[in-house]
């Protein structure tokens, strides 16, 4: 019971839990038109703050591919890992720079994969904000981790997914690739593979960085969360994207 209590009171003031709070006792001193109107927007935020709601935008995305086995690994050329962002100026054991929770599962996945089945890992990602590519970064990483340097190919000019693709293929080609291992988040995915299969039709996707766990509802999942707020803002975004590529492909 104290348990339950000390994260009920943290979920009430931290936000939006303590909005969601201000909104309700607002309105118990408005008129009744305003009232109601404050009470909308309290259960909306509150609604769209829950995981049950996150997983409804999210798991759809998460879904669109299964994991593939290793055998049909086996049968590709190279991985291909999509940038996901980096900490740029952060420090690190190697030096400044960090990847970001995004890019850390992909270029980890990819590890774990070549550790299997030791083929070139291709690291995709340019400057896209700061004066350090992505690209770069990650490749540091794998370098700690022991994987030979001459595996490791970067492409660091691509600012978006579409660039990704289109960079990605020029080396593929002028590397004899003929079969790539997509490693991306799962919910980025089913926009990733949209745009490569357009430049690069023989793709195998392979989905990392779960944002959904999948597991029975409690009491718990029902205390709002900024960071579901966040997630639901990511999966719309990948919505329009997708919806946009499949007009304009």
């Amino acid at each position: 019971m104290l348990f339950f209590l000390k994260k009920l009171i943290t979920y009430s003031i931290v936000p939006p839990g303590i909005i969601i709070l201000l909104l309700i006792l607002s309105a118990i001193f408005l008129r009744k038109r305003l009232k109601l109107f404050i009470i909308i927007v309290a259960l909306a935020i509150y609604g769209l703050s829950i995981e049950p709601v996150k997983d409804l935008f999210v798991i759809p995305l998460e879904d669109a591919y299964r994991l593939p086995s290793i055998s049909e690994v086996k049968t590709c050329d190279a991985y291909v890992v999509l940038g996901g962002g980096i900490n740029e100026n952060a420090p690190d054991l190697d030096g400044e720079g960090q990847l970001s929770n995004d890019s850390l599962p992909r270029v980890v996945e990819a590890y774990r994969l070549y550790t299997h089945h030791k083929r070139p890992i291709i690291l995709s990602g340019g400057k896209v904000y700061g004066i350090k590519a992505e690209a770069d970064i990650a490749k540091r990483f794998l370098k700690s981790l022991g994987v030979d340097d001459t595996h490791i190919i970067t492409e660091d000019k691509s600012r978006d997914t579409r660039e990704n693709a289109q960079f990605v293929k020029e080396i593929a080609e002028k590397k004899g690739i003929k079969k790539v291992v997509l490693i991306t988040s799962a919910f980025h995915l089913k926009r990733s593979v949209l745009l490569f299969k357009k430049y690069y039709p023989q793709v195998l996707p392979y989905p990392t960085g779960y944002r959904t766990s999948r597991s029975v509802y409690t009491v718990m999942s029902y205390m709002p969360e900024a960071g579901n707020i966040a997630y639901i803002a990511y999966s719309i975004k990948e919505y329009l994207g997708i919806m946009f590529y499949r007009l304009t492909l």
